[in-house]
């Protein structure tokens, strides 16, 4: 009873905290600024139209689709790779889409703006017949005021986009078309397939951080004079505002830093400066964070930095940005060299990934919290890192990386190497080609400096001139002073630039396959000692190998290995695939600059290439629907190769056996065991010691050769100091008996805003649920409800994608399902002959769309609010 009571008392008291912290949580003051969805509820049409920008223009029998939105979902992963770059049947050219919508009274007598995230290619606006915009880069984001063109009140407004995403499209000024165009650089995943949002704002306010086409800059967070052990920093905010009221103003800047628990942290105020109308002008306030929480790759915290506008003490605007606060520095030199952070070294480690982050059935149009999913899984492997390929990363995938903690690189937008030293190329597009990727550079800067992860701007994908990498650098010093970041270029052959980048990339960089390294080259070694004493070496894009989730090894049905055709650069299976994989990672890693033998240390940052299967390029021509170097496959289903990773990765002991343990009778192998921080590993087979290993191959695999199968369970057990640290074991599946379906939706279940997206795991499971693990045969799938059937894919097969049927690939495979407007009970059927099967149901939960627009933000925004918002 006196328990009871205790409890009672407690329980009351925590109650009353909870209310007390919930009641100071910082709550901004109201201004006439609101963000909005404006991704519902488009009509959309994949071919050209007459007359499509017209008012009265009759969509009624369009396509309703929500963003992001591509219209090539459907025909990617068709058909064979090849090097040259991508699925060569996806559908190019001309798409249209238009959206009826209306503005409330309220906003009259303000500002409206939409800020689009990005699409692809290429895009003319119109808003009510008028033009209003036009965008050809395909990387950065767009903004684009409106206040001019819209109705108010019950009035109706039709924007509309024409989108061409082919593959010679040419800047309309110049004629010169755009080097990051081709499939391998940047997939072609047309339409409008990135995030849209509205803005809606007073007529004194804080611009937006677009350059293109609006030629603002937003808002800029930088901290400064750093003491970690003290925990302080002083934190500046510079914001452009502009005055549009038809008045002259005094204005005061305002920024509150809160913490992730609501608390105000600090805050601090500019000078009032006085703006005539028409007049924009950049203002900054700067104060002190005391008992500061520094953002870091394994502890990524985040703070929300409210910038408030006052005129005559009336608040008038309010900004916030999600940003975190971190030391950052570049150093040379063997031993002490390398990327710190918050005053330590850090070894970055990672992969490489195309922007495009696309799913296999879902392109690169899928929702918010699938970003989430994709970094928490990045992260799952111990990765910290990520280098983009060719062209800046989208803007969720930022958001989502800030959040999971992972460093990245940033790139402007290229093909390969410098347009200038392409003889191929008249001077005048080679020259307009540069000045393209500036301008990108310069717009990403904008965009993307508020983002604690992205640590690195890359000018090129390969050497460029010196001339060329000092502009870019010159970029940094105009847009990013403050950042803590540094700009270099991936294969800067040309030793001028030595001392012009701030970090040094390099690819495949201790590549012993051949007497001379393949890349860099030659020069690279003349140098390389004084790029290490200036700035640090980090990996961009190393083993490039290839290898199918779907082929275990040489003892398993129904492949018994990877056999190669005559087109096919690899011949790896997933076991030897991570074998390989191993040895690459270990040269790396044990050359790192903080290894104590400075005549080795060198490498910084190492990054395999790719994190997921792509419909990009490869080198798998005679077998493949996809490049198959990632970790996980297009779907995002780990393979070997990702546990093997996890284990490299991890800073505390982790081990795993590689394979399964369900093979035909009379089976003999060699079994091999990835262990990190392990002195020693022993096997055990049905609890039948099969020996210790103290000695790994290349520094993480453990061989324990002509093992016998024999059903049952397979075991191992890493020691250090003589003390279990890690453990791993696997059991044989039985007979296939049934289907399993295992569904996957954001934090809130499915909504039906017309773009979220549900997927599910199709198992083929044995009598006790286990997985059976050399399963490989048609699955049937019957959908019903409010949804669309978007699948999954197979990945060496032509024409799987969309198909109502999939065959299992190790036992599982992964489909999904793309919401409508429209909420209501989902069912999904799995079945085959011969097994029991699977049924599942889910409700798709009711959005809120008013007059075109929602102000229920995608799932996962709450913690990565827009542009500066």
């Amino acid at each position: 009873m006196k328990k009871s009571l205790l409890l009672c008392l407690l329980s009351g008291l925590s109650l009353v905290l909870s209310l007390r912290v919930m009641a100071a949580a910082y709550v901004p003051p109201a201004s006439p600024r609101g963000v909005y969805s404006f991704n519902p509820d488009w009509k959309f049409i994949r071919q050209d139209v007459t007359n499509g920008d017209a008012v009265d223009f009759d969509d009624s029998a369009w396509t309703t689709v929500s963003t992001p939105h591509t219209y090539n979902d459907v025909d990617s992963y068709n058909n064979l790779i090849n090097h040259s770059g991508g699925d060569r049947h996806a559908w190019t050219g001309i798409a249209w889409y238009r959206k009826h919508f209306k503005l409330p009274v309220t906003a009259k007598d303000g500002k409206v703006f939409l800020e689009f995230e990005g699409l692809k290619q290429a895009g003319r606006f119109w808003v009510n017949g008028k033009f209003a915009g036009k965008y050809e880069n395909g990387i950065s984001g767009l903004g684009l005021d409106l206040t001019g063109l819209v109705n108010f009140g019950d009035a109706d407004n039709v924007i509309a986009v024409k989108v061409d995403n082919s593959n010679d499209y040419q800047e309309e000024a110049t004629g010169a078309g755009f080097e990051w165009m081709g499939r391998a650089f940047n997939p072609n995943y047309g339409g409008l397939n990135h995030d849209i949002w509205l803005h809606v704002t007073g007529k004194v306010y804080q611009t937006l951080p677009l350059y293109e086409n609006l030629k603002t800059t937003g808002v800029y967070v930088y901290p400064a004079n750093f003491s970690i052990p003290n925990h302080t920093c002083d934190v500046t905010v510079q914001s452009q505002i502009r005055n549009e009221s038809g008045d002259q103003q005094s204005i005061t800047l305002t920024a509150v830093v809160v913490d992730a628990d609501g608390t105000v942290r600090a805050k601090f105020a500019s000078e009032a400066t006085d703006l005539v109308s028409g007049e924009t002008e950049q203002v900054t306030a700067t104060g002190p964070l005391t008992g500061a929480h520094f953002w870091g790759l394994d502890d990524p915290y985040l703070y929300d930095v409210y910038t408030l506008l006052t005129v005559n003490d009336q608040v008038v605007d309010v900004c916030k940005i999600h940003t975190g606060f971190r030391k950052a520095e570049y150093k040379g030199g063997a031993g002490t060299g390398g990327v710190w952070l918050n005053d330590k070294f850090v070894w970055l480690a990672g992969y490489s990934q195309r922007s495009s982050d696309e799913w296999a059935g879902l392109g690169q149009a899928y929702p918010d919290w699938m970003h989430d999913y994709n970094a928490a899984l990045i992260r799952s492997t111990h990765a910290n890192y990520l280098r983009w390929m060719h062209i800046s990363p989208q803007a969720v995938d930022v958001r989502a990386f800030d959040q999971a903690g992972i460093a990245e690189v940033c790139p402007a937008g290229d093909k390969e190497g410098d347009p200038v030293l392409d003889h191929r190329l008249a001077p005048a597009t080679a020259a307009r080609q540069w000045d393209q990727r500036l301008e990108v550079m310069r717009d990403s800067m904008i965009y993307f400096r508020n983002h604690p992860s992205i640590l690195f701007w890359e000018a090129g994908n390969n050497g460029v001139t010196p001339e060329h990498m000092q502009q870019m650098v010159d970029l940094q010093k105009q847009w990013d002073p403050n950042g803590g970041r540094v700009t270099g270029c991936r294969t800067l052959n040309d030793p001028a630039n030595t001392h012009i980048a701030g970090y040094f990339g390099v690819m495949i960089g201790q590549d012993r396959r051949t007497d001379a390294l393949t890349s860099p080259t030659e020069m690279f070694r003349a140098y390389s000692a004084e790029r290490r004493d200036l700035a640090p070496l980090i990996e961009t894009e190393d083993f490039r190998d290839e290898a199918a989730r779907r082929f275990w090894d040489n003892y398993s049905p129904p492949h018994f290995g990877f056999k190669k055709g005559p087109d096919d650069t690899y011949a790896w299976n997933s076991e030897t695939f991570c074998l390989a994989a191993a040895e690459r990672y270990n040269d790396y890693y044990r050359n790192r600059i903080s290894n104590t033998d400075p005549a080795h240390a060198k490498w910084s940052a190492y990054a395999s290439i790719y994190w997921s299967d792509s419909d990009a390029d490869g080198r798998q021509d005679s077998s493949e629907v996809c490049r198959v170097s990632g970790k996980v496959d297009s779907v995002r289903l780990p393979k070997q190769a990702y546990y093997v990773y996890r284990v490299m990765q991890s800073e505390t002991p982790d081990i795993h056996i590689i394979g399964h343990w369900t093979y035909p009778t009379n089976t003999v192998k060699t079994v091999y065991v990835a262990a990190n921080h392990c002195d020693s590993v022993e096997l055990f087979v049905n609890d039948q010691s099969q020996g210790v290993v103290t000695h790994p191959l290349n520094g993480y695999i453990y061989a324990f050769p002509a093992i016998k199968f024999a059903p049952g369970t397979i075991r191992t057990v890493g020691k250090a100091g003589g003390a279990v640290v890690a453990q791993d074991q696997i059991e044989t599946a039985g007979p296939a008996t049934a289907i399993k379906l295992t569904p996957h939706t954001g934090p809130e279940g499915l909504q039906a805003d017309g773009a979220d997206v549900a997927f599910f795991d199709v198992e083929v499971v044995d009598a006790q649920g286990r997985r059976c693990p050399t399963d490989e045969a048609r699955v049937d799938f019957k959908l019903t409800g409010p949804a669309i059937w978007r699948g999954g894919y197979n990945s060496g097969k032509v024409n799987s994608i969309n198909k109502t049927y999939l065959e299992t690939e190790c036992g599982i495979n992964r489909v999904a399902i793309r919401a409508t407007l429209t909420a209501g009970t989902i069912t999904l059927q799995a079945t085959r002959d011969g097994l029991e099967p699977a049924t599942l149901t889910l409700d798709s939960k009711p959005v809120k769309i008013q007059d075109g627009w929602s102000r229920e933000l995608p799932a996962a925004v709450a913690f990565a609010t827009p542009a500066d918002n």
